[in-house]
C-alpha cells in the first residue's frame, strides 16, 4: 500500500496537530495544574454559601 505525496502531507500534518493537542493539553490541563480540595475545604466552602 503506497501514500502519495498528497497523503504524506495530510499524515504530517495529522501528526503535527496531534502533538501540538498534546502540548496544550500538558501546558495548560495537565496534572500539574491541578489543585487537591480537601474534604474539609469543601466543607468549609459550602457551609460558608449557605444561607443563614
Amino acid at each position: 500500500m503506497r501514500t502519495g505525496p498528497l497523503g504524506r502531507e495530510i499524515a504530517i500534518a495529522l501528526g503535527f496537530k496531534l502533538l501540538a493537542l498534546i502540548v496544550l493539553y500538558i501546558a495548560f490541563f495537565g496534572p500539574a495544574h491541578r489543585i487537591k480540595v480537601t474534604p474539609a475545604q469543601m466543607a468549609e466552602a459550602l457551609s460558608a454559601s449557605a444561607p443563614r
